[in-house]
């Protein structure tokens, strides 16, 4: 991307995927053959959010089971904690942390954003009166667990449309 498109998206409306795991899988053979200059515009999640644009975290490739075997793990809060920390695997520095978002941008970029991605948002992706009540109960608060431990997080609890449908034992 470039300044140029992350403007345009907001303008035109458009609605961005963007696979965090990416940035974590393969930031370091990307700045090995581009260099990090030409990688600022890569996945520039803050810059979008400032404008208003709908960003999402999703996930691709995900051969194999397991959500951190995966061909791209699809681990949302390694999702979450990339985001934040913008730091490769394999790298001891993080690039452009200018893109880096809050706890609150990672956090609303897998709820509330991908429902309405999905054109979802009216039933659920948040909790609201009337919607779907499909939620999660978490070992740790997202909001406040410092972001390098995010993918630590443990699913306790998850509720589809208020039903009680997994429980860790």
């Amino acid at each position: 991307m470039s300044a140029e498109a992350v403007a345009q998206c907001a303008k035109l409306g458009v609605m961005v995927d963007i696979q965090p795991a990416w940035l974590w899988l393969d930031g370091e053979t990307l700045s090995l053959q581009f260099g990090a200059p030409r990688l600022r515009y890569f996945q520039p999640l803050k810059s979008l959010f400032e404008t208003g644009a709908i960003v999402g975290g999703g996930s691709d490739h995900m051969q194999r089971i397991g959500a951190m075997r995966s061909v791209n793990p699809y681990h949302p809060f390694l999702g979450m904690e990339i985001t934040q920390t913008r730091l490769p695997r394999n790298m001891s520095e993080p690039l452009h942390t200018v893109e880096a978002l809050t706890p609150l941008q990672a956090l609303r970029m897998y709820t509330i954003n991908n429902a309405k991605i999905m054109f979802l948002d009216d039933v659920t992706g948040s909790l609201e009166a009337g919607k779907l009540a499909d939620l999660i109960v978490v070992d740790r608060d997202p909001l406040s667990t410092p972001a390098s431990e995010l993918r630590q997080t443990q699913v306790l609890r998850t509720y589809l449309g208020g039903k009680l449908v997994y429980e860790k034992k």
